[in-house]
């Protein structure tokens, strides 16, 4: 026998129900992250070869933006931000910050190059942009500084998400003197340490925001993504960085998901999560790299922030520095045996510094026309990076030392050839010939004096008989204050007409 309702019953129930399924539905919410980095302060362009910058990925950003409901998209960069462009050198990194600041960002993770204005610039910058660092494996040793917080709880469209901010924790192979300023610890270290309290707080999604990138293999242990993702999987997502690579999304370890907007703004990362707040867990993601170029437009309000710097770059863009070359300055060619402009960088920072002998790279594959004349922003292209003029007091034995190790590297980007002195060296050992282009001999017992930039100085965890030298008292080791991109730029001032030649100092057996 069948059973049958009353009307009022059968509304009633059916109303129950609907509230019921209503609450279900309500448990699901939708959350968008918007993910850009290492940007390297490219605000109008030129630092791209598709046309993006900073200026049309605040637009991009803007319209992904709107296409969600309001308080349901987080923006999120995680670093390498103030170096990079004209206009970021002469703001000491304030104009992308400001942009930055002008787009909405949520979150920003400092990336390496965020130091390379110095220690002092990057603590003040990051008091202009306090409320938005979230870095818990960095700390100033300055007692009076304020830490940054390790992670911060945001309430998206209903959804409680955790974003854990971890910089490169290789810094002190970067940067010479880092940790007599700041203490640095492993982003895994400061996991351990961090996420049982996030995980107390039961968040919806717990994310990670590192300057660091996912590599196959990474020998140098540069990168910790990879161990990251086999020992913590609570984390579901991971928001990657420094290694310029574009990942559209990918699983990586057992469940992580992991993203990465390559550089420049060329793309931002769109991240969609789907969360079930009743469970506190992600039950979908999906994610695509937003392409940004020149067809985009610029945002007008970004422009407006950051006006003043870019007419200042502008104008110090065309100032000129040299009377037209009398020949090519090529970039072609090994350092210490046949670069010109190694040779040219070489006598630039040993003019500045009074050094007898200079180790130095190339920076830029970058060639120097004949009759041309050297402007400011020409001068950027060749000198890219922020880099001060290290000196240092060294025996024969000692450079003879410094040489075979580097001769080590000589496939490497980093590796700096030799200048002010003659050597033959071969794969396991080098000779201290003599010194000048005159071949002064060598006199054993006296220490010479070396200049050679910091980033070589402080070893990029390739040069450890170079740091194990350079750590000792006798060597006297010290930043001298002045920026190899000036010491070039006065060896132009000095030198107007003068040809610079690739000799031979470096004799490979």
């Amino acid at each position: 026998m069948r059973r049958s309702f009353p009307a009022k019953a059968s509304k009633i129930a059916f109303s129950i129900l609907f509230c019921l399924c209503s609450l279900v539905i309500a448990d699901e919410m939708h959350v968008r992250i918007l993910h850009t980095s290492d940007l390297h302060g490219n605000l109008t362009g030129e630092e791209s070869e598709i046309g993006a910058s900073i200026l049309r990925l605040g637009t991009v950003i803007d319209s992904s933006r709107r296409e969600c409901p309001p308080g349901s998209v987080l923006v999120i960069d995680t670093g390498d931000t103030f170096q990079g462009s004209l206009a970021s050198l002469l703001s000491k990194g304030r104009a992308p910050l400001a942009a930055l600041n002008a787009m909405g960002l949520d979150a920003w993770i400092p990336g390496n190059h965020d130091f390379d204005f110095g220690f002092q610039c990057f603590l003040d910058n990051a008091e202009f942009l306090r409320a938005k660092i979230i870095c818990g494996n960095l700390r100033a040793k300055d007692a009076k500084a304020t830490p940054f917080p390790a992670w911060k709880l945001f309430d998206c469209n209903g959804a409680k998400i955790a974003i854990i901010g971890g910089t490169a924790s290789y810094l002190p192979y970067w940067f010479l003197g880092f940790n007599d300023v700041f203490e640095i610890e492993s982003v895994r270290s400061m996991l351990k340490r961090v996420l049982p309290e996030v995980l107390a707080c039961k968040p919806d999604a717990v994310v990670l925001a590192s300057h660091q990138g996912w590599l196959e293999k990474d020998e140098r242990g540069v990168n910790e993504i990879s161990q990251i993702c086999r020992e913590f999987p609570e984390i579901d997502l991971i928001l990657g960085a420094h290694t310029h690579r574009p990942f559209a999304g990918r699983r990586i370890g057992a469940r992580t998901w992991y993203v990465q907007p390559a550089a420049h703004g060329d793309f931002v990362s769109r991240v969609d999560l789907t969360i079930d707040t009743k469970r506190h867990a992600v039950t979908e993601i999906s994610s695509r790299l937003l392409r940004v170029t020149q067809e985009c437009a610029e945002s007008q309000q970004l422009r407006q922030s950051i006006e003043n710097w870019l007419t200042q770059a502008a104008e110090e863009a065309s100032k000129p520095l040299s009377a037209p070359l009398p020949d090519e300055i090529s970039s072609s060619g090994r350092p210490g045996i046949a670069c010109q402009q190694s040779e040219l960088i070489c006598q630039a920072i040993a003019e500045a510094s009074n050094a007898e002998i200079a180790f130095h790279g190339i920076l830029a594959k970058v060639n120097l026309a004949k009759g041309e004349v050297i402007t400011m922003g020409r001068l950027y292209e060749v000198i890219p990076y922020e880099n001060n003029i290290v000196t240092c007091e060294l025996t024969k034995e000692e450079i003879e030392a410094v040489i075979a190790e580097q001769w080590t590297l000589r496939k490497v980007y980093t590796f700096c050839g030799l200048w002010g002195a003659t050597a033959s060296v071969d794969s396991t050992a080098a000779t201290l010939l003599s010194i000048g282009t005159d071949k002064t001999p060598i006199v054993q017992g006296k220490r010479y004096l070396v200049a050679l930039n910091s980033f070589t100085a402080a070893g990029g965890g390739r040069t450890p008989v170079l740091s194990e030298i350079l750590s000792r008292p006798t060597s006297k080791t010290r930043n001298i204050g002045i920026s190899t991109r000036d010491a070039l730029a006065d060896w132009f001032r000095k030198h107007p007409c003068e040809k610079v030649a690739a000799r031979k100092w470096l004799i490979a057996k």
